[in-house]
């Protein structure tokens, strides 16, 4: 479909959407532009399903895509100032897939860059962290929101993120979220593991979608936003040297608890409601190392050696279709970044020895030495004592 032409509902026979330009491809979704004549040309994004080719003909997962996408419409009406709103659902006729027609979301566009763009093209080293908390509270606050209406989120990836005016925020993306206690759609976008709680990357069953898993993933956000550099993937390593030196060092130093409290590997060592964290985000508020809770927390502390993530390390050969809408042939360089794996990363290699490993050759060392000093005087004695005894014989 080219731009310019519309988008006809087969239901209807309606045609409303007129396609104007690509927007963005991503995991899972292609994004086109378009203009709502019911609305005086207003602009409006139009979200369709990006298949794996191998699978098209697997009705079980096309069926799973779908159901998805629905299931993201369904959340969108839920009430918050950070969502977009919806405005139709549409099937038309031009499907990838031969299953009836192709369904489409369309909701409300929101003008600005999102917060991975903001930051990795305006502030490499990280926002200035009394700007940083105010996004962190209007995300916190949405986060209780849609924990209310029995809601996780699950994945806080900051290409999600729409940084508008005087830092108005607003969550797009929404594909991952999904009610509390039930099984989640495992067909729905793949996660980005470095903003998703440990205890649900490979959740199955729906008991581990608690809201402590919200509150690891606004912890990794958090530090992206105050360092520049994206947490890790690995549980046991999130932060990189220089994101562990940076929050160690950011001003005031409340913010730094804040971020290690929501980031730790273990869900009871958070805190387990987003409300017990919302009194903490006033700089006059913020808590200090005699705060109850906050004594014993510390940053993740990284391995040795580890280094900022690859930025290289996202671009994975796609084997997507082109989607029903627009189909724009992309150069390799250019290919979605796949920000989510079928399993997590593991942590890189140390290119020095692991302290435990240093310390046991230390030990090793020192044992030898002391083995060697006591041969010694071993020696001298029994020579003493001989010299004593051939004296007494004379």
């Amino acid at each position: 479909m080219n731009p310019g032409t519309f988008l006809v509902d087969a239901t209807r026979g309606e045609e409303r959407f007129r396609v104007k330009s690509l927007l963005h491809v991503g995991r899972s979704y292609q994004i086109v532009l378009a203009e709502d004549t019911h609305l005086e040309g207003k602009i409006v994004c139009v979200k369709a399903i990006l298949y794996d080719n191998d699978l098209l003909n697997d009705v079980e997962y096309v069926k799973g895509r779908r159901q998805a996408l629905r299931d993201e419409m369904e959340f969108l009406t839920l009430k918050s100032p950070l969502l977009p709103d919806p405005v139709d659902w549409i099937e038309i006729a031009d499907s990838p897939v031969g299953l009836g027609n192709e369904p489409i979301l369309v909701y409300e566009y929101q003008h600005g860059p999102t917060l991975y763009e903001l930051i990795e093209e305006r502030h490499p080293h990280g926002l200035a962290p009394l700007r940083a908390l105010r996004i962190f509270g209007a995300i916190a606050r949405f986060l209780g929101d849609i924990h209310e209406a029995g809601y996780v989120f699950r994945d806080l990836d900051p290409r999600h993120i729409i940084v508008g005016l005087d830092d108005i925020i607003h969550v797009t993306g929404c594909g991952n979220a999904t009610k509390m206690g039930e099984r989640p759609n495992i067909y729905k976008s793949e996660l980005n593991f470095a903003y998703v709680a440990p205890e649900i990357r490979n959740e199955t069953s729906g008991q581990m979608l608690r809201r402590a898993a919200d509150v690891y993933a606004l912890g990794a956000l958090m530090s992206f936003m105050l360092t520049g550099e994206e947490p890790r993937a690995s549980v046991e390593n999130p932060l990189t040297k220089d994101a562990f030196d940076d929050l160690s060092n950011t001003e005031p130093p409340g913010i730094s608890l804040l971020v290690a409290r929501c980031l730790q590997p273990l869900a009871k060592n958070r805190f387990t409601h987003i409300r017990k964290l919302l009194p903490y985000l006033e700089p006059e508020n913020l808590p200090t190392p005699v705060t109850d809770g906050f004594g014993l927390i510390l940053l993740p502390t990284p391995f040795k050696g580890a280094e900022r993530p690859d930025s290289q390390n996202r671009a994975l050969k796609s084997k997507l279709s082109a989607g029903p809408l627009i189909s724009v042939e992309r150069d390799e360089s250019e290919r979605p970044k796949a920000v989510g794996t079928s399993a997590p990363e593991k942590p890189d290699a140390p290119i020095t020895k692991p302290e435990s490993q240093e310390l046991a050759t230390e030990q090793s060392k020192k044992k030898l030495v002391i083995s060697l000093a006591a041969a010694a005087v071993l020696i001298i004695v029994l020579a003493i004592m001989a010299i004593l005894r051939a004296k007494a014989g004379v």
